[in-house]
């Protein structure tokens, strides 16, 4: 009985362990994405503004804060070749705004869904991108909880990105 009263809570603290925020390593799109990048997109936006996110309680769940989604969206355009290196360039502004995380609470399968509003414009020309995206992590890619539901919360974000690009790659108002 005391052994029960010790190891039980042990191995709760054990496989609870502190939530941490969604890297932005794990967030940047994959380099297969080029392959979606158009020739005249090359070297024409500039991030401006990112918004949304929050930062992790350790002692809660995995958030994804908006400097790490800024960053990981910066990295991907650079990574892209889509990112304005030369400032004499007139390019265009991207904002986004990280509208909602949708978490789940429990389970053997994380599937987390990110909303997020790209707004890209320059000279009179604006178009809005509304994008969804889905992240999912199993049992087989963490056994811990809060571990599967940061790597659900930078699948997510990363497949978020990753959609923004491929629409803006179909856009043909962007030249």
């Amino acid at each position: 009985m005391l052994t029960r009263k010790i190891i039980l809570p042990i191995l709760v603290l054990v496989l609870s362990g502190c939530a941490s925020p969604a890297t932005k390593e794990a967030m940047v799109v994959r380099p297969e994405v080029a392959s979606f990048v158009k020739a005249e997109h090359k070297g024409k936006f500039k991030v401006v503004k990112v918004s949304g996110g929050k930062a992790t309680n350790p002692m809660w769940t995995s958030q994804v804060s908006g400097e790490n989604f800024e960053s990981a969206l910066v990295e991907s355009l650079n990574t892209l070749g889509l990112a304005a290196t030369d400032s004499t360039v007139d390019a265009y502004n991207v904002e986004a705004e990280l509208l909602e995380l949708d978490q789940p609470l429990m389970g053997l399968t994380f599937d987390v869904i990110s909303k997020v509003n790209y707004r890209v414009y320059k000279d009179g020309f604006e178009k809005c991108f509304p994008i969804t995206a889905t992240g999912t992590a199993t049992v087989s890619d963490a056994f811990v909880a809060i571990v599967r539901l940061k790597m659900a919360n930078e699948k997510s974000i990363q497949e978020n990105i990753t959609a923004f690009i491929k629409q803006l790659a179909q856009a043909s108002e962007v030249k």
